[in-house]
């Protein structure tokens, strides 16, 4: 029978534990190379997902909350993300997080697809507002109040121009 000194027994030993330690390393690699697939899968798939539910829903480009011109995509977008901020999911604040920012990427990508398109600043809803001079003859002030005629109310928004008008803006 062959003597195995224990020289021999300690290398193969260390050589074990080195295998052991480079497959532990390997291990929390691949779960953080998970992690990072799981969350870029959260982001895509949240605007991806958002961007179907609006092309079933919106009509003429426009998908208001109803009765408003308030976009849900918008405001989808910022309630999952500011309620994950605020820790109302638990264990999936983190996953929320994610979907709610796709929601927002996906839809200021759209935003400055029409500004590249336009060179007007035109939110997805189909609002345009300026973002220098006036349109249609418009000031600034008429613009910003008219815009907020849709939001508060018009004897609101004439108190809003006036107010405007009166400051120089």
């Amino acid at each position: 029978m062959p003597f195995i000194s224990d020289q021999q027994i300690s290398r193969v030993q260390g050589a074990l534990g080195s295998m052991a330690a480079r497959a532990s390393r390997a291990a929390e690699k691949a779960k953080a190379k998970t992690v990072q697939m799981t969350k870029m899968a959260e982001i895509v798939g949240g605007g991806a997902a958002m961007g179907y539910v609006r092309g079933k829903m919106e009509t003429g480009g426009v998908w208001n909350v109803p009765g408003t011109t308030l976009d849900i995509e918008l405001l989808a977008g910022i309630g999952l993300s500011g309620a994950a901020m605020f820790e109302v999911f638990g264990k999936w604040d983190e996953d929320a997080l994610n979907v709610g920012g796709g929601i927002l990427a996906h839809y200021f990508g759209q935003v400055m697809r029409k500004y590249g398109n336009t060179g007007d600043f035109a939110l997805v809803a189909g609002h345009n507002y300026p973002y220098h001079g006036s349109i249609g003859g418009q000031t600034a002030p008429g613009l910003i109040a008219g815009g907020a005629s849709s939001l508060i109310g018009a004897d609101m928004s004439d108190a809003l121009r006036s107010a405007l008008s009166s400051s120089g803006v």
